[in-house]
């Protein structure tokens, strides 16, 4: 699989991981990787953080699209809630 920004530019550079966003893959150059927090809601609508947060893989586009969430957004940037 190659990446698809590089494939976009006309470049054939194969991908290390998969957007978690979007799916596209992405290649080292074009990759943002970070943490993402879970949490769970317990009994009266209370979350809760669990350790440790997982491994996130952004492309470059949806990369930019959670900085500009988190700007906006500060409290919830890096939380995704669980069932």
């Amino acid at each position: 699989m190659h990446c698809l920004d590089c494939y976009s530019g006309g470049r054939q550079t194969p991908a290390i991981g998969i957007c978690r966003q979007c799916g596209a893959a992405a290649c080292a150059q074009h990759v943002q990787v970070g943490q993402q927090s879970l949490t769970c809601t317990k009994p009266i609508n209370r979350a809760v953080t669990i350790d440790p947060p997982v491994r996130r893989l952004l492309c470059r586009t949806c990369s930019a699209a959670h900085q500009a969430h988190a700007d906006c957004c500060p409290q919830s940037a890096n939380t995704a809630r669980t069932p």
